[in-house]
């Protein structure tokens, strides 16, 4: 399907596009890029850089990812997501946990991973070796048709690990990378793991993230990460 060209703020009648016009367009354009046809019921609203966001979607995956390309827009200070997942009443709650049962057995690292579905609510249950594990789970559940939202009460293993031995993994993951890892601090407490410091980008925030949500022991990431000016 084709979608829209990229959105020209005009001046029409006179008036200025605002900044929260400009916000609206360059969401309604990003959705359109990345999420295609998905995002042709989903409506946007701005006010002082607050995002209201609206309409309805297949999956939830598709609603978190919504709100995830907002975010990266410059200006937003906060989103309201107020996205419905559609839901079919052919699908009962026992038909969606099998579902997503199926999918966490379809790979190797979430097999410790159980669930239960309640009113399409999915509680994820059971034990995952990394935090990272227990994200992948959280987005398989996610996208399965009919459940409109995930709880993760999934354990992270780390019997084998103290808060000390995760510290010095957590070093050892940043240093393989490009990252300036010298300038992230880092601390451990109960597997409880604080990311301090300053990187270049949010890209690299990411990134500094999702590696030390892979290191086995961390139940926890706590962002305090600030990014360089």
């Amino acid at each position: 399907m084709v979608m829209n060209k990229k959105r020209v703020n005009k001046i029409i009648d006179g008036k200025i596009p605002s900044k929260d016009d400009l916000i609206v367009d360059s969401i309604k354009d990003q959705l359109e890029e990345k999420m295609q046809a998905s995002a042709m019921d989903i409506n946007v609203f701005c006010k002082d850089g607050y995002v209201h966001m609206s309409g309805m979607v297949d999956v939830l995956s598709e609603k978190k990812t919504a709100e995830s390309i907002a975010k990266d827009i410059e200006g937003v200070k906060k989103i309201e997501n107020k996205i419905t997942v559609a839901m079919d009443s052919n699908i009962t709650d026992k038909h969606m946990e099998k579902e997503v049962i199926n999918q966490l057995q379809n790979k190797k690292n979430l097999l410790g991973v159980g669930v239960k579905v309640e009113d399409g609510v999915a509680n994820l249950l059971g034990s995952a070796n990394t935090l990272k594990d227990a994200h992948s789970a959280m987005a398989v559940a996610s996208e399965v048709r009919g459940i409109k939202d995930v709880v993760n009460n999934i354990k992270i293993s780390n019997a084998e690990y103290d808060d000390a031995q995760i510290n010095s993994h957590v070093t050892q993951s940043l240093s393989t990378t490009n990252l300036s890892y010298k300038d992230i601090a880092h601390s451990v407490n109960n597997g409880k793991l604080t990311l301090s410091g300053y990187v270049n980008s949010k890209e690299e925030m990411e990134l500094a993230k999702e590696i030390a949500m892979g290191v086995e022991g961390v139940k926890k990431v706590i962002n305090k990460l600030k990014i360089r000016k």
